[in-house]
């Protein structure tokens, strides 16, 4: 009786040892599988980095300072009148 590689009793010349049975065993094959495309990657680093240019100009603007840096005016030579 050999029930999942367990052997019953002595049987010299019949049968595989536990080891030769898992020896026998192939390797495991991994298909490896993009779940993301490589479009969608590209679109969603775009949006992240969209997200966090915008987060990072509203913490400018809430700050203690009245004017962001990188706003692109120049406040000191504008005229008023």
């Amino acid at each position: 009786m050999n029930t999942q590689g367990m052997s019953y009793g002595e049987t010299k010349g019949h049968g595989r040892s536990l080891q030769e049975q898992r020896d026998a065993i192939p390797p495991l094959k991994v298909n490896k599988m993009n779940l993301l495309s490589d479009a969608l990657k590209t679109e969603l680093k775009q949006l992240i980095n969209e997200v966090l240019d915008e987060r990072e100009h509203q913490k400018k603007l809430d700050g203690p300072y009245d004017f962001p840096e990188d706003d692109g005016l120049d406040y000191e030579d504008m005229s008023y009148g």
